[in-house]
């Protein structure tokens, strides 16, 4: 059951491209909450993106697995979801935007309680993520605003 989760610290934020074939992109976000425990991942809605990933967990798994992880598809895709955010903030891509303190919310679509930690975290939720800070919602959608149009 989806419900919302509030809160507040370091968030970073990166385009995503998340579909090879049709060069789909996206913005994602990726927080962490209880002391680290909690991966939190969430697409930024951007007006026009057509192409945004839905199911944060769907994505994970049409993104294959080679065996680095273990267990059922659905921790799999969580092993996955904690690389990708984890992944963003220890080699960020140039557009990389990273705030130190910011209040958020996501509306948190899945999660799973990982059957043992991976990348820190014993826990991944994922869903629909919002800034309180209006204008840096403005920058992160910016990550993509030009990409879409070539889409």
């Amino acid at each position: 059951m989806a419900k919302d989760m509030t809160g507040a610290g370091r968030v970073t934020i990166f385009p995503f491209l998340h579909d090879w074939e049709t060069g789909s992109r996206c913005v994602l976000a990726y927080t962490t909450t209880d002391g680290g425990l909690t991966a939190v991942l969430g697409v930024i809605p951007v007006e026009g993106n057509v192409h945004e990933p839905g199911d944060l967990f769907a994505m994970a798994g049409r993104h294959g697995f080679i065996g680095e992880w273990k267990g059922s598809h659905e921790q799999r895709s969580g092993c996955w979801l904690a690389c990708t955010g984890s992944g963003s903030r220890t080699v960020r891509k140039a557009a990389t935007i990273d705030v130190s303190e910011t209040k958020w919310s996501v509306d948190m679509a899945r999660s799973v309680d990982l059957d043992s930690p991976y990348y820190g975290h014993s826990r991944v939720v994922a869903g629909r993520f919002t800034l309180a800070d209006t204008e840096l919602a403005e920058q992160a959608r910016g990550l993509i605003t030009g990409a879409l149009a070539g889409v």
